[in-house]
């Protein structure tokens, strides 16, 4: 069976709230969700992607808040978490979740490993196993990959195409994680020598390095400073006119209490701010209808 897209679809409220940077002292949620959106900005856009591989409480937790809100979004998932829950991922996908394959390398003895470090072939067996369980479980190709820690080298992009994989996650804005000379695009974009659309996830400056937004590499924050950061950068995002990615993983967020809550939230100040959630695929065709419209749009920031 074939899946098509689903429609962008913004969540509509009457309360459109203050956008503000939390980093600079600005009121708790509960207190700016009262006012009313002053400045011009652009409409709000996220992309949010939701990768599990071992939590499925964790994960139906997390799915649960998006699911009250109407929100789609891309999930990412291994072999092993697929072939596990395969009535609950394809559930999701019917209701216009994206799922995209998740490159994760067995760690043995919690060692790390990442694509890079695999030869050719350990990598290809790897994604094609990863691919065919997923492809097995919905009926339809599998058309979205992302590679743990963001990791990748030329074999991976060259198994990523033969494999007919259209978009790759494993990308991260202003580093040294994106295919030569696209270091400071935001926005999905393709190299000279692969098919795919590179997918660069947005980064945040923590001072000496980029870091990817996600859950993970922020885990030494507070909860609280997490939270201003998710708005804060909605807002930055905004009024650049970028749409905003970022990751979370329900065996973290879903399972500490103050991040949960923390996501909660963010989600609340989106949706109240009408904010427009896509997947990643929208978000490619978002780009090319914004590209076509002002060729710089891909431009860095």
């Amino acid at each position: 069976m074939s899946r098509q897209n689903p429609t962008i679809r913004p969540a509509i409220l009457s309360l459109v709230p203050l956008g503000c940077v939390l980093l600079s002292g600005c009121a708790p949620l509960t207190a700016f969700l009262q006012g009313g959106l002053t400045s011009n900005l652009g409409t709000p856009q996220v992309v949010i992607q939701i990768t599990e591989n071992s939590d499925p409480v964790a994960f139906e937790r997390v799915m649960a808040e998006l699911e009250s809100r109407d929100i789609r979004c891309t999930i990412i998932v291994d072999d092993t978490f697929v072939a596990q829950n395969c009535d609950r991922i394809s559930e999701l996908a019917d209701a216009g979740f994206e799922i995209m394959a998740y490159a994760r390398p067995p760690e043995p003895e919690g060692q790390l490993v990442t694509m890079s470090m695999l030869s050719y072939d350990e990598q290809e067996t790897l994604i094609t196993r990863v691919k065919t369980a997923i492809d097995a479980c919905l009926g339809t190709e599998t058309i979205g990959i992302r590679c743990y820690r963001f990791d990748q080298n030329d074999d991976t992009h060259a198994i990523i195409d033969g494999l007919g994989f259209q978009y790759n996650l494993s990308f991260v804005a202003n580093t040294t994680s994106c295919l030569p000379g696209h270091q400071d695009d935001v926005l999905p974009y393709q190299g000279s020598d692969y098919n795919f659309w590179a997918v660069p996830m947005h980064s945040v400056n923590v001072g000496t390095r980029w870091a990817a937004f996600c859950d993970m590499p922020f885990s030494s924050y507070e909860a609280a400073d997490w939270q201003a950061l998710l708005t804060s950068e909605l807002d930055s995002m905004t009024a650049q006119g970028y749409p905003l990615l970022v990751e979370f993983h329900p065996y973290f967020t879903g399972v500490d209490e103050g991040r949960f809550e923390a996501f909660v939230n963010f989600l609340d100040y989106a949706v109240a701010r009408d904010t427009q959630f896509m997947t990643a695929a929208e978000l490619v065709e978002w780009t090319n209808t914004s590209q076509a419209d002002d060729p710089c749009q891909t431009c860095g920031q």
